[in-house]
């Protein structure tokens, strides 16, 4: 449902959906070669820990915020392609005896999605600015650290661009509700 055809998008805004779509298909990009480094990084760590009794200082505290970073890199583009995990059996079962109420619930959804995702970049941002003021590291000192404050706002930007993503459902979502798109 997330998926629209371009012939229901507003020539106005057409410009700005393939902007976010652009911005959205980069940060997909940079995750994917994100996981790449992460598995060469791994790869080396353990090398480096069987073959030469030694491991990469750091490794679990880079992995374990790469992993966050990289989920919120890749949700909005996942929710834009249609591929987010999404239970919808009852909501198929509903919109076809009902298609009107079927669009509505669907409407609720999207609106829940947003605020939720609104939410949580909001509530994230302010901890991200003073994780960069005061310079918050996390790890080991003498031994390694790294800031806080990027993948704080890796997962402020990422909710914000799912928001947006669903969003952009609103048009469509709204004309099913008035009877007058075609029922995906």
């Amino acid at each position: 449902m997330s998926q629209q055809s371009s012939a229901s998008v507003s020539a106005k805004a057409r410009p700005f959906r393939r902007a976010f779509e652009m911005a959205m298909s980069l940060a997909n990009v940079v995750a994917t070669a994100w996981i790449l480094v992460m598995m060469t990084l791994l790869l080396c760590d353990i090398i480096g820990r069987d073959v030469f009794g030694a491991p990469i200082a750091g490794v679990p505290e880079m992995v374990k915020f790469s992993i966050v970073g990289i989920v919120f890199l890749q949700v909005a583009h996942t929710h834009r392609k249609g591929e987010m995990i999404r239970s919808d059996g009852l909501l198929g079962v509903i919109s076809a005896a009902m298609p009107r109420f079927g669009a509505l619930l669907d409407l609720l959804a999207i609106f829940a999605g947003a605020g939720v995702s609104l939410l949580l970049a909001w509530a994230v941002w302010p901890k991200a600015l003073r994780a960069f003021h005061r310079g918050e590291m996390e790890g080991i000192a003498g031994h390694f650290q790294m800031p806080v404050w990027p993948f704080l706002t890796i997962v402020a930007v990422g909710s914000a661009l799912l928001a947006l993503s669903f969003l952009l459902d609103l048009p469509e979502a709204a004309r099913r509700l008035r009877g007058k798109a075609v029922q995906p």
